[in-house]
């Protein structure tokens, strides 16, 4: 760990990770930022737009870049281990969420119709080669992972490479919520304080459906230390969130993913407390209200809701998103139902998936989905 100024690292320079660099870098509060990527020119644009715009605001910030492919295990390790960074914020995938949305509508709506599981490999993937070169490099950074990390994590935890947190996922409709009782309820929203258990398809789901679906969730909201859940109509609220509280969602919407992990990086970057909410933390299925404690992650579920409770929950959200149990050596199977989708619109079929075959099952996802976009364009 380093001496002087805090030291994060970004892994990864797609959309997301750019984003949160770049906010990383525009702080007064004495950092070094280091994004790291596979394409020279483009991190070194991107590094140097942080720095200079960092700069235009008055800031002077320490933001650099290196070079790195995640899927070189021994070069990540060395590049890591060279920064020696205090917080590591992946940021790594081989096909974003939203990349369906380029499809033309019809067939867009088929694949969206899988949810997100069956798509685990191209997660889950390059995050275990990441976490691979995060044990190989010796480093004792805090890991944040933004990479589907409600299974991701839990997949991994069997072999002991989860990464620490989460980010994004069940956070990003607590600003919402959060809102839409400040509003209700005629104070401000500092006063509102929303504990969500929720995971990913239900967190998806809510800002578009007003609803959870055939999940479950948990959800406490307090006034100043005091819950008044029970005083809330809790499902008309919910259901205002796509009407009076709709907000850009695709690619544009990524700046609430981008917030939502600052929410959870900038804490522990600056070594402060707070109560966060992230999917996946010490590799557990599913997202969480979170306490960051002096360095530890802490569970801070809504009140009489045990550890367990939550985990179901969350197990009924992970069902629902096309996964239909990570078993404890990590093995991924999926539902029925999801992959069927899958079989017939891009003759991909995988029942379930253990740990060393998501690399090449990640590989003939890519391919057939490339097929898949190449016919559908004609």
């Amino acid at each position: 760990m380093s001496n002087g100024p805090r030291k994060v690292m970004v892994l990864g320079a797609g959309d997301i990770g750019r984003r949160v660099f770049h906010e990383l870098a525009q702080s007064a509060a004495p950092r070094h930022v280091r994004l790291a990527g596979r394409d020279e020119e483009a991190v070194l644009r991107a590094a140097n737009l942080a720095r200079f715009c960092a700069l235009q605001r008055g800031f002077a910030p320490a933001a650099d870049h290196a070079v790195t492919d995640v899927t070189d295990t021994a070069r990540t390790a060395e590049t890591i281990a060279a920064f020696d960074p205090d917080v590591l914020f992946l940021a790594v995938s081989y096909q974003s969420w939203w990349v369906i949305s380029t499809l033309p509508d019809e067939n867009f709506r088929r694949l969206y119709a899988a949810n997100y599981g069956p798509w685990l490999p191209m997660h889950l993937a390059p995050v275990m080669k990441a976490m691979e070169a995060v044990r190989l490099s010796g480093t004792r950074a805090v890991v944040a992972n933004a990479a589907y990390p409600d299974a991701v994590h839990p997949a991994l935890s069997a072999v002991g490479l989860s990464p620490d947190i989460g980010i994004g996922n069940v956070a990003n409709n607590v600003p919402g919520i959060q809102a839409a009782t400040a509003d209700r309820l005629g104070c401000g929203p500092e006063e509102v304080e929303v504990r969500l258990v929720a995971h990913h398809y239900v967190s998806h789901r809510l800002s578009r459906a007003g609803d959870s679906g055939p999940a479950e969730m948990g959800l406490a909201v307090l006034r100043d230390g005091r819950d008044v859940t029970a005083e809330l109509d809790v499902p008309g609220l919910l259901r205002r969130l796509p009407v009076d509280y709709r907000r850009t969602g695709g690619l544009g919407g990524h700046a609430m993913t981008a917030a939502s992990a600052l929410s959870v990086l900038e804490p522990l970057v600056d070594g402060r407390d707070a109560l966060v909410h992230a999917p996946g933390p010490d590799g557990l299925t599913g997202g969480y209200p979170v306490a960051l404690e002096a360095g530890a992650i802490r569970l801070r579920l809504p009140g009489g809701m045990t550890p367990q409770e939550a985990h179901a929950v969350n197990v009924s959200g992970q069902e629902a998103d096309g996964i239909a149990e990570i078993r404890p050596d990590g093995t991924t199977v999926f539902g029925d139902a999801a992959m069927k989708i899958l079989t017939e619109e891009l003759g991909y079929a995988c029942a379930e998936l253990p740990l060393h075959e998501a690399e090449d099952r990640a590989r003939e996802i890519a391919g057939r989905f490339a097929a898949y976009r190449d016919r559908t364009a004609r």
